[in-house]
C-alpha cells in the first residue's frame, strides 16, 4: 500500500514538472509583439545644391542616413518625391520652391533638413532718369553681398567684381533700363539683361533678355546677371537671376521711379524667384 502511494506521488510530481516545462517552453516561444525600429542616424546633410538645365531645375545631393528606409523631398510643405536614392532633381517647370526639405524616414519616424531659397530683396526710391539734375540714375547690384543701391554716375566702377550696374534712361519720353555696357562707361563684370513685362516665379530661358528694355509703372521684369569675367552669352552656374518690380514711375521727363529688386543668391545660376511675382501689379509693356 505504501509503495502504491509513493508511486502515485512520483507520477504526480513528474507530471507537474512536465506541465511546468511545457508552459515555460510555450511562454518563451510565443509572440513577443512588434519590434521597435532602430533609430535614425540623424537628419540628412545637404552635400550640394546645383542649378542644372540652364538654371531651370535644382539638383540636390544629400548624405546617407543610417537605418533609413528611404528619403523624401518636400516643396513648400508638399511631398514631391520619395525613394532610396540620395539625390533628386526638382523640375522647375512643375515646382519653384521657396523652402525645400529633405527627410530620412523609417517605421519609427522621420527627420528633416531644409534649404531656404527666398530671394534677397531691396526697396529703392529716388531713382531719377539720366536727364534729371540729382544724378541718382544708376542702380548698383552686388551679387557677393546682395546689396542693391541707387548711386550717382561718379560711383559707377565697371571693374568691381561680381557687380552689375544699370541706368534708368529717358529715351525721348520712353523710360528704359540700360546695362552699363550700353553706355560710354563700358562693360561691367556682370552684364544685366532684362525680360519684357511678365509674371511667374521662374525666370525665362535663353532668348528672352535684352540689355536695353523699355519699362513702365507696375511692370515686372526678370533679369539675368551674366558673368563677363569668364565669358558670357550662355547660362551657367556663375550667373545670377532675379526680378525687378517697378512700383511707380512718375513725371513726364525727367522721371522718378520706385522699384523693388529681388536676387536669387542661394544657388548661383538658378532661375527661381519664388513668392515674388504673386504680388505683381502688372504693367503695360
Amino acid at each position: 500500500m505504501r509503495a502504491y502511494i509513493y508511486t502515485i506521488v512520483s507520477v504526480l510530481l513528474i507530471g507537474s514538472l512536465l506541465l511546468g516545462g511545457c508552459k515555460k517552453g510555450s511562454d518563451s516561444g510565443g509572440p513577443t509583439g512588434p519590434e521597435t525600429p532602430p533609430p535614425l542616424g540623424g537628419s540628412p546633410a545637404i552635400l550640394s545644391t546645383t542649378a542644372v538645365n540652364d538654371g531651370q531645375d535644382l539638383r540636390i545631393d544629400w548624405s546617407y542616413v543610417e537605418n533609413a528606409k528611404g528619403y523624401k523631398v518636400y516643396c513648400d510643405g508638399s511631398e514631391i518625391w520619395s525613394g532610396t536614392d540620395t539625390t533628386f532633381t526638382i523640375p522647375g517647370r512643375n515646382h519653384v520652391c521657396q523652402r525645400v526639405e529633405v527627410s530620412a524616414y523609417n517605421e519609427g519616424g522621420e527627420k528633416r533638413t531644409f534649404i531656404d531659397l527666398t530671394p534677397v530683396s531691396a526697396s529703392l526710391s529716388g531713382l531719377v532718369s539720366h536727364d534729371g539734375t540729382s544724378g541718382y540714375s544708376w542702380v548698383k547690384m552686388d551679387f557677393s553681398t546682395g546689396d542693391a543701391v541707387v548711386v550717382q554716375q561718379s560711383s559707377v566702377d565697371p571693374n568691381v567684381p561680381n557687380t552689375g550696374w544699370f541706368l534708368f534712361f529717358n529715351n525721348g519720353g520712353t523710360p528704359e533700363f540700360r546695362d552699363v555696357g550700353m553706355t560710354p562707361i563700358g562693360q561691367a563684370k556682370m552684364e544685366l539683361a532684362f525680360t519684357a513685362n511678365t509674371s511667374g516665379s521662374l525666370a525665362p530661358g535663353m532668348g528672352n533678355y535684352r540689355v536695353i528694355r523699355q519699362v513702365a509703372s507696375g511692370g515686372f521684369y526678370f533679369f539675368w546677371a551674366d558673368n563677363t569675367a569668364i565669358g558670357y552669352g550662355s547660362m551657367d552656374n556663375r550667373d545670377y537671376f532675379g526680378a525687378i518690380r517697378v512700383l511707380s514711375i512718375s513725371g513726364s521727363g525727367p522721371y522718378t521711379a520706385e522699384i523693388e529688386v529681388y536676387m536669387q543668391l542661394n544657388v548661383p545660376g538658378l532661375r527661381w524667384v519664388p513668392e515674388v511675382a504673386a504680388n505683381s501689379k502688372g504693367g503695360g509693356l
